[in-house]
């Protein structure tokens, strides 16, 4: 089945204990439905170090702080969309990005189970 990483970009502010409890329950759905492969939460925006030509140097690129990463399993794009938009984020004042993946690697061999560095199979 076709993996997709949803990226999420959390609202304004730091987020509330509901807002936090909002995201556990909707990771524990996906992960009841199957179709969570992997999750990410990523520390404060304070704590990123950006990496260039020009060296180290503290802070994020972009105005938009990406709070985490999800990789899930949908039939298509259209099913992995739908999966996103339950994202506590969306009604959060954050936002969400879907992406195909077209190859895969982890420790021991390609998620997929095919040879690292090869594209998954649908």
């Amino acid at each position: 089945m076709p993996h997709f990483v949803v990226i999420i970009h959390g609202g304004p502010g730091e987020p509330s204990q509901a807002d936090l409890a909002a995201h556990d329950a909707h990771a524990q759905d996906l992960i009841g439905s199957g179709a969570l492969v992997a999750a990410f939460a990523f520390g404060a925006i304070d704590d990123v170090v950006r990496i260039d030509g020009d060296g180290p140097a503290p802070g994020a690129p972009g105005a938009t702080a990406i709070d985490g990463i999800g990789v899930i399993e949908a039939d298509d794009l259209d099913a992995a969309v739908a999966i996103a938009r339950a994202n506590p984020a969306t009604v959060q004042g954050g936002s969400v990005e879907v992406r195909p993946v077209l190859g895969s690697w982890v420790r021991g061999g390609a998620a997929d189970g095919s040879a690292p560095g090869v594209p998954p199979t649908s």
